[in-house]
């Protein structure tokens, strides 16, 4: 009897196993997306009040006998440039402490990466093998990012509230701090789903931004950025 039991109870482990339904390349990849969602963010997304704050002239500059230029002699600083340091420091900790939430534009559609990304995953994960899923492949998908909770003072909002006509974006004048637009293609996993390859991007102005490839990995079931290569600069 207890033999006819304990088959009995294997039986319905497992039929219920066989149940449970495959997760697939995209919801897996989806997955994913969401639990690093914040830390690319965090990452990529700048305060452009303060990337664009540059400090002001402090000192005279010096040059060598052929008029290479040097450096700076700070101890020549004038009362004006002393007194335009002093205002560009209270400005930057006014930045720094203000509470506002900084908008950023955010393009939800992630497209595949076109890239050969086989020499990428070898050089960064050693010997690790592009995953080529065998389903139907979508080029790209809509990524829901509005219930995701970030780390920080960013918001995102998508880009099409935002002018479409070209250059628009930057031109408008807001009433809020609004600071540049990110973007994401979608991931390239290894074979193993262990290590995973995206782009990414931070526009700020027609003429400014900034690319990026970043490398991810899975640590003790979790994913977490492993390092962030600059592609471009404008």
């Amino acid at each position: 009897m207890k033999k006819l039991k304990s088959l009995a109870i294997i039986s319905v482990i497992i039929l219920f196993s066989s149940c449970e339904k495959k997760i697939t390349d995209l919801e897996f990849e989806k997955n994913v997306m969401t639990e690093i969602f914040p830390s690319l963010i965090d990452s990529t997304c700048i305060d452009i009040r303060l990337f664009t704050n540059f400090p002001p002239e402090y000192g005279e500059s010096i040059f060598d006998k052929t008029g290479h230029y040097i450096g700076v002699d700070s101890t020549k600083a004038t009362p004006e440039q002393k007194q335009k340091l002093l205002e560009w420091k209270i400005n930057t900790e006014k930045i720094k402490k203000d509470t506002s939430k900084i908008i950023v534009a955010f393009d939800s559609i992630l497209k595949d990466n076109q890239q050969d990304l086989n020499k990428d995953f070898e050089k960064h994960f050693k010997n690790a093998k592009i995953y080529i899923s065998k389903e139907k492949k979508e080029t790209e998908y809509t990524f829901d990012f509005k219930n995701i909770k970030l780390n920080n003072k960013f918001e995102l909002r998508n880009i099409s509230q935002f002018p479409k006509e070209r250059g628009l974006i930057w031109l408008t004048k807001y009433d809020f701090v609004f600071s540049g637009a990110v973007f994401f293609s979608r991931i390239q996993f290894d074979k193993d789903k262990k290590f995973g390859i995206l782009d990414g991007g931070f526009a700020c102005g027609r003429l400014c931004g900034q690319g990026y490839r970043i490398y991810i990995k899975k640590v003790n079931n979790k994913w977490i950025i492993d390092k962030i290569e600059n592609t471009w600069v404008s």
